[in-house]
């Protein structure tokens, strides 16, 4: 028996190791089954036909115009564009709204490539192709944020700059954002003395104005705003001028222009969404080779990218998922353009096989039902336009891009389905696994004969396994992703086997009303779940919350931590808080803390509260805008404040209100309303807990999990998500207005920013951190939230989404990865917190004095 017990003894460090590695293949498992890039290398390119209208093209992209505002006041040159010379129309934009998506759909046919949400903002996330890289010679102008995507790691055929990221201040005047404009306009001026004689006669040239104008007056001052439509209408002045001169230079009617935007904005100056001021921009086309035609057009963004390859006869960007919007070319040129558009869906075509031969292999078994069509479609469109049948060519091609686009995106969907499946089975496994062996009691091994379980469970992982690497090795798929997550699957469900073959759980129910205790924990549990999709299910989770509280602590919960409690379902209903800052509650909040009658308590040093009363009153400053705090101000109430927290005495109470009250000055410059507030009732809610009880009882538990325990963690969860999803939605992160920041900085870098807001989230998480640290729980507590956690992981996997607006993407996003990383911030939480719990610098001053008097004697 004793041997026996030795071999089925669980070691600590193989659950540490084993659970580290499913979270790290769980988390990584499903970015990658639905945000795993598009993008197929080694694609050929498909030539276009000869001849083309136009020997160059002029893009001018206005970043953040909207299609109402231009719609509604028209600036006076592209209006009398519209009316006599080319076409016009609405680009529609799909989500996310963002300048970089934009942009590369504009210019690659590519809409944003998923797995860059994960690669930064600045850097190129894959090495896609463009109508620059297919040029004879590119030259771009704009933003340092824009222009860098293109010309790094390309052919030597791109040539661009930008001005300093420091010029891209939403503090500036209107002159100011207008020489953002106007220092492209300048560029291309001395471009065209000093470079463009050597090009004069050259043909398939790409040049490419990306205007901010409008997106930092959009911010600044809104888009209706008067502002916004004079930086308008100075970029149709600027773009006359470019016209004019353009004209003037190369003077052989072979250039092309093209007006659009990336994307549009709201009402409040924001993108990153999907409404219809986001999504709808405009676009106008003149020139060489574009029909003149005062009929409404639209176009998907993506189309433009075939359509600028088309005018200069350039092959389109190989990873291209646009259409060629053939009616905005010249009728003249029918054939050419009845090639080109078949150029467009052989290109489309090579992107289906690729991603076949990734997604099914070598065989026909699940190969697109509609797929075994095109090459005879293909034959049969050569022969009508071998005919001269122009008409019907075009119907037929037209017929053949859904075809390709329906196809395209079954393949790139085919797997994700199997590797969603095989996660949720490996993650079931590590749930079973470890509430088994961390819970459980050795017992004596069961024997079949001349097997054992554990035979049976090595079994059955060889027959799991061989059929998926048969179906790897013949099938010849090149995808090699859905073999490893089987193998990780089996690996996990056999580990979890073993355990229960091993181990019988050992549960306590350590409560007085079990039952009631019971099915207040599920029923937080399924409201918490709830609450990540809608939020207002928050509310509901906070009132059983405040239920089981009264029920567990009986009479020391205090009428205080019910009533907080109460307050603190509120919050969730209340609208998430947006970008126009509403001064007046933050000032509030600021003022009832400088008045809050505990400051009156004797352990608290003078120099304290003096220390308090400056930093409201510098941060009620700043909040006015009496001050600037861009200067420096801000950053150093933000950066004292763990100097200020180790001021106040190691006492719960003391130094929990010291964290508080320290806290609140960089909460309330990150603020744009009733942020403060949560924050207030949040750490009264936590202060007024029955510490001391909760200790103890802790302290005399054994070491098998309790009901108790899962209660507590169960609450240490919904703080957790509170934080987050309290005052708002922490995936605002990717659509933030720049002027939540504005104390801070102004300039845009959204790293920054974005860790600002993040540090803003996290604040109210520092309180919990704070509890956790004083009620010292053993790692019972931990694996209660562990196992919770684990257990919301599931059904928010299959939430997360590819489809929809930074908001949508963001959102599922963050439900899911805070769920699997509730343990790890509450252990993180509680690591860096428990320094400013136990260390006192008061304390310490006063030591080092005694020791210092003591040498002196």
């Amino acid at each position: 028996m004793k041997e026996n017990y030795k071999i089925t003894r669980s070691n600590i460090t193989f659950v540490i190791l084993w659970g580290f590695f499913m979270h790290l293949i769980f988390l990584w498992g499903v970015m990658d089954a639905n945000f795993h890039s598009p993008i197929v290398t080694n694609l050929s390119a498909v030539p276009m036909p000869s001849s083309p209208p136009a020997k160059r093209v002029v893009v001018f992209l206005a970043d953040g115009l909207r299609y109402r505002t231009f719609k509604h006041d028209t600036p006076p040159y592209l209006s009398s564009i519209i009316e006599n010379k080319g076409v016009w129309g609405i680009s529609h934009t799909r989500m996310p709204t963002e300048s970089r998506p934009g942009n590369i759909a504009v210019v690659a046919g590519l809409y944003e490539d998923p797995s860059a949400l994960f690669k930064g903002w600045k850097e190129n996330p894959v090495d896609f192709d463009s109508v620059f890289n297919e040029s004879r010679a590119s030259w771009i102008w704009g933003s340092p944020d824009i222009i860098p995507l293109f010309t790094k790691n390309q052919r030597g055929n791109i040539h661009g700059s930008s001005y300093p990221p420091e010029w891209q201040d939403f503090s500036n005047n209107n002159s100011a954002i207008k020489h953002l404009d106007n220092w492209v306009l300048d560029k291309y001026l001395q471009w065209l003395t000093d470079e463009a004689p050597m090009h004069k006669t050259e043909d398939k040239i790409v040049i490419y104005f990306h205007l901010l104008g409008c997106d930092t007056s959009g911010h600044a001052f809104k888009p209706q705003s008067r502002e916004y439509i004079e930086v308008m209408m100075n970029v149709d002045r600027n773009l006359q001028k470019v016209v004019e001169r353009t004209e003037e230079f190369f003077n052989d009617n072979s250039t092309a222009y093209i007006f659009t935007s990336d994307h549009g904005m709201t009402d409040w100056g924001s993108h990153g969404s999907g409404s219809t001021d986001e999504t709808e921009t405009p676009l106008v086309a003149w020139g060489a080779g574009i029909a003149k035609s005062s009929h409404l057009y639209n176009v998907e963004q993506a189309d433009l990218a075939p359509f600028i390859s088309t005018l200069i006869g350039i092959p389109v960007p190989v990873n291209n998922e646009g259409v060629l919007p053939y009616e905005l070319l010249d009728s003249k040129n029918e054939v050419y353009t009845a090639k080109a558009f078949l150029a467009n869906v052989k290109q489309l075509a090579k992107q289906v096989v690729a991603n076949r031969e990734l997604a099914v292999g070598n065989t026909i078994v699940n190969m697109h039902s509609k797929d075994k069509e095109f090459e005879k479609k293909i034959v049969q469109v050569e022969h009508l336009l071998s005919k001269r049948e122009i008409k019907h060519s075009i119907k037929e091609i037209k017929h053949l891009t859904s075809l390709a686009k329906e196809t395209l995106l079954y393949y790139r969907r085919y797997q994700t389905g199997r590797f969603s499946l095989c996660l949720a089975f490996m993650w079931v496994g590590w749930i079973i696994f470890l509430f088994v062996d961390l819970s459980g009691e050795p017992r004596r091994a069961i024997h079949l004969g001349c097997f054992t379980w554990l035979r049976v469970a090595d079994v059955a992982l060889a027959v799991f396994l061989i059929p998926l690497l048969i179906e790897y090795l013949v099938i010849g798929c090149k995808e090699w992703r859905l073999f490893g997550y089987g193998a990780v699957c089996g690996a996990s469900l056999w580990v979890a086997f073993r355990a229960v073959i091993n181990k019988g759980p050992n549960f306590e129910l350590n409560s007085n009303k079990p039952l009631i205790e019971f099915i207040g924990i599920i029923s937080l549990i399924l409201m918490m779940l709830l609450g990540l999709i809608y939020r207002w299910a928050f509310s509901i989770s906070m009132l059983i919350a405040v239920g089981l509280q009264k029920v567990i602590f009986d009479r020391n919960a205090s009428f205080a931590l019910i009533f907080s409690g109460i307050f603190l379902a509120l919050f969730p209903l209340l609208p998430v808080v947006g970008p126009q800052p509403r001064v007046y509650v933050v000032i509030f909040a600021l003022v009832y803390t400088a008045l809050l009658p505990l400051r009156q308590d004797r352990k608290i040093y003078k120099y304290n509260k003096i220390i308090e009363v400056v930093r409201l009153t510098l941060t009620s400053i700043i909040c006015f805008n009496l001050i600037d705090g861009r200067s420096g101000l801000s950053w150093l109430l933000l950066l004292s404040t763990p100097i200020v927290i180790l001021l106040y005495p190691k006492d719960w109470n003391q130094r929990s209100f010291g964290i508080t009250v320290a806290l609140l000055s960089p909460l309330a410059l990150l603020s744009a309303s009733y942020e403060p507030i949560f924050f207030l009732i949040f750490s009264s809610h936590l202060r007024h807990w029955p510490v001391y009880e909760c200790t103890q009882k802790s302290a005399s538990k054994g070491k098998a999990l309790s009901l108790r325990d899962f209660t507590f963690a169960a609450f240490f969860m919904l703080y957790t998500l509170l934080c987050f999803f309290g005052t708002g939605n922490m995936s605002s992160l990717s659509s933030f207005d720049p002027t939540w920041t504005r104390h801070f900085l102004t300039v845009y870098s959204p790293f920054t920013m974005a860790t600002l807001i993040l540090l803003k989230f996290t604040m109210p998480l520092i309180l919990v951190g704070s509890m956790i640290c004083t009620l010292s729980p053993d790692s019972s507590i931990f694996t209660a939230v562990l196992l919770l956690g684990d257990c919301l992981a599931i059904p928010l996997m299959y939430g997360v989404t590819t489809e929809g607006s930074w908001l949508d993407i963001g959102s599922a996003i963050s439900r899911f990865i805070i769920a699997v990383s509730l343990p790890c911030l509450l252990f993180v939480a509680h690591c860096a917190i428990k320094p400013f719990m136990t260390f006192s610098l008061q304390e310490f001053i006063r030591r080092r004095k005694i020791k210092s008097q003591r040498l002196k004697i």
